[in-house]
């Protein structure tokens, strides 16, 4: 192996455990530290609720608050249908320490699978090349680059699963180019565990009129509540609905508008919560519908990157809440279309989406936000991202 190769290995292990080092060094030194509250616990305690048998109680937000503090203070529930919960079954099996450092580095082998199979079916290398002017590139660097990106690192320091919907979304985004759609409905439909951030992206299939997809999803989502009634019983099919329509309920879930970088977000930032909910909840609605409606126009089915890149944005803008770590997700569409620019040499003559990328890659922007609680203003440069988009895919047929 050349020497040159041998130093960017090194520095890549080097920056992936200082990442990895930071997160379990900054870890609560016990249930009472209050210093750092990480959302694993949510999912851990979610997980020692069914393997002691009382999968029924998971949409009972005190029998949840027991088990969590068991391990750590509350700060957070477990919102998630039953069905997810099985997947931190193994981890309850480790202490709450362990089982986080497990997760970390499951989470980090999710990352890094995703990572290779977006550098093997785009051009993000080409891409990353033409931004470096030439400086070799590999996947070492592609890697180094998810990992710091602001959104992915947050996902990271408080344990959360947002690195699972980026390889869910990559599997699908493969198995539309190859064609299948009742695959790639199904796959869809895994991700329902986060279903704000899926069900957009069905409903543009359904503007799509594309039977086979939406047959691919049903299928799936029924197994999936199949399994939930398994878990937490019948009644998981009112009681946890009820959850999200429950006003009380939707207060101790710190779903705060001001922290959503979506449209929802957005309205609330600049209304400042004045308008009656019924108003802002029908203009949010509208300008949904509107996005979902376009995004369902401007897909060519033999031009599968452009179209899926916008639809994946546009699923985050009108999801009901996407938090800094939901924004991940973002890694997929800004490899495929910064790749699809690189391979007609136009992706440097294109300054929007290079400052589109510099505010969205920029760590001390995110912070910055989250710490005046105005995260909801990071939705501007999604739009932007999103509008960039779309030009692209209605301009590519007239240049082709």
């Amino acid at each position: 192996m050349k020497p040159e190769r041998v130093i960017r290995y090194t520095a890549v292990v080097l920056i992936v455990s200082l990442g990895i080092g930071y997160a379990l060094f900054s870890f609560p030194r016990n249930r009472e530290d209050t210093s750092k509250l990480v959302d694993f616990s949510e999912f851990y305690a979610a997980g020692q609720m069914v393997r002691h048998g009382v999968g029924e109680s998971l949409s009972d937000l005190s029998v949840q608050a027991e088990f969590q503090l068991q391990v750590a203070p509350v700060h957070a529930f477990y919102l998630r249908p039953p069905f997810e919960a099985l997947l931190f079954v193994p981890f309850t099996y480790l202490s709450y320490r362990a089982a986080y450092a497990a997760w970390l580095i499951f989470s980090l082998a999710v990352l890094a699978g995703a990572a290779r199979l977006i550098q093997s079916n785009t051009n993000v290398l080409d891409a990353m090349s033409q931004y470096t002017r030439g400086i070799p590139v590999d996947f070492g660097l592609l890697l180094v680059v998810f990992l710091t990106f602001a959104p992915t690192m947050n996902c990271f320091l408080i344990g959360q699963d947002s690195v699972l919907m980026l390889m869910i979304y990559t599997l699908v985004f493969l198995a539309l180019k190859r064609g299948r759609e009742l695959g790639a409905g199904g796959l869809l439909a895994c991700g329902l565990f986060k279903f704000h951030l899926v069900l957009p992206f069905a409903i543009i299939f359904a503007f799509r009129r594309r039977g086979s997809f939406l047959l691919g999803f049903a299928g799936i989502a029924l197994l999936l509540v199949t399994i939930s009634v398994l878990v937490s019983g019948p009644g998981v099919l009112a009681t946890y609905p009820s959850m999200f329509l429950n006003s009380k309920y939707r207060m101790l879930m710190g779903f705060q508008p001001e922290y959503a970088a979506n449209i929802r977000g957005l309205v609330y930032l600049i209304t400042r919560g004045r308008l009656p909910v019924a108003v802002s909840g029908a203009i949010v609605a509208a300008l949904s519908v509107f996005l979902l409606w376009v995004t369902a126009k401007i897909w060519k089915d033999n031009e599968v990157e452009l179209g899926f890149s916008a639809a994946v944005i546009a699923a985050l803008l009108t999801g009901y809440h996407s938090f800094v770590y939901d924004l991940s997700l973002l890694l997929l569409p800004i490899a495929i279309v910064c790749g699809e620019l690189a391979k007609r040499k136009t992706l440097l003559s294109n300054p929007t989406l290079s400052t589109i990328l510099i505010v969205l890659f920029l760590p001390p922007i995110h912070h910055m936000l989250i710490i005046q609680q105005i995260y909801a203003a990071m939705c501007v440069p999604v739009v932007m991202l999103f509008s960039s988009v779309v030009k692209l895919a209605v301009r590519q047929p007239a240049e082709r």
